[in-house]
C-alpha cells in the first residue's frame, strides 16, 4: 500500500522525532538497524535525531511503507494508538496472515511469522484459494521467471519433509532464498528456472535455519 503524504514541518520536528524514537523503541532498533531498513545513511540519521537536520518528507512515506502496521495519523500528527491493530486480538491470530517485508534485515522467518518482528509485516486476510500456509511474501526479483513474475504474491509453508525438486524459501543465515532445490551431499543445490542467466547455487546445509514450501501463488 503507497501513501502520498503532504506535511508543513515547520516547529513539528520534535514532535516527530520522538514518535519516530517511540517507535524505534517499541520495535528493539538501534539507530543503525533502523537505517538500515530504510535504506539510509546511519550519520545523515543521527543528524536528523539529534535536531541537526529537518525530517524530509520521503522518510516519513518510507517509515509507513516499512511499518504497515503503524497509523499514519499517529506518526504524522500523534492521533490515536500507534498500531492498527493490538497483535494479541482473536482477530489478529485468525483472521489473517503475514506478508515479509521488503527487506529482512536480521532475524529468522519465524521470527517475522510468530515471534518479535511480526509488527514489521503487512496482516493480509487469509487467502481461502491457497491450502493452509504460514506467511506471503512479494517476489522481488525475476531470477525464477518464467514460472513467477516480479511481485507474484506467493504463499509458504513452514515443512520438515522436503520433496527434492520443487520450489521453496530458504531461511539461511545469510538471509531468505526461493529456489527450485536439489540434495546435494552436504549442501542443497539452489536452481533458477532460467539457469543460462542465473547459475546455480550450492548453499551448506548447516546454515539452513528452515524449509517453506511454495503452496499458493496470487498474480495481479
Amino acid at each position: 500500500m503507497n501513501y502520498l503524504i503532504s506535511l508543513d514541518m515547520g516547529n513539528e520536528d520534535d514532535l516527530l522525532r520522538e514518535r519516530i524514537l517511540k517507535l524505534m523503541l517499541k520495535e528493539g532498533l538501534t539507530n543503525r538497524k533502523f537505517a538500515i531498513i530504510l535504506n539510509r545513511n546511519p550519520s545523515n540519521l543521527s543528524q536528523i535525531f539529534k535536531g541537526k537536520r529537518h525530517i524530509p518528507r520521503k522518510m516519513l512515506n518510507e517509515i509507513v511503507e516499512t511499518f504497515p502496521k503503524v497509523r499514519k495519523e499517529w506518526l504524522l500528527f500523534g492521533e490515536g494508538d500507534m498500531y492498527f491493530r493490538d497483535e494479541k486480538t482473536e482477530d489478529y491470530q485468525y483472521n489473517t496472515k503475514p506478508r515479509l517485508p521488503k527487506t529482512i534485515y536480521e532475524g529468522h522467518l519465524d521470527d517475522y511469522i510468530k515471534g518479535s518482528k511480526r509488527s514489521l509485516c503487512q496482516e493480509i486476510p487469509i487467502v481461502t484459494q491457497f491450502p493452509n500456509y504460514d506467511f506471503t511474501y512479494l517476489l522481488k526479483d525475476d531470477t525464477m521467471n518464467p514460472k513467477y513474475e516480479r511481485d507474484d504474491e506467493l504463499a509458504f509453508k513452514g515443512v520438515r519433509f522436503i520433496e527434492w525438486g520443487n520450489d521453496y524459501l530458504l531461511d539461511t543465515e545469510d538471509g531468505p532464498l526461493f529456489k527450485k532445490i536439489y540434495e546435494e551431499d552436504d549442501c542443497i543445490r539452489c536452481v533458477s528456472y532460467k539457469r543460462e542467466d542465473y547459475p546455480d547455487i550450492l548453499i551448506p546445509k548447516k546454515i539452513i535455519i528452515g524449509y517453506f514450501k511454495c503452496v499458493g501463488l496470487l498474480r495481479l
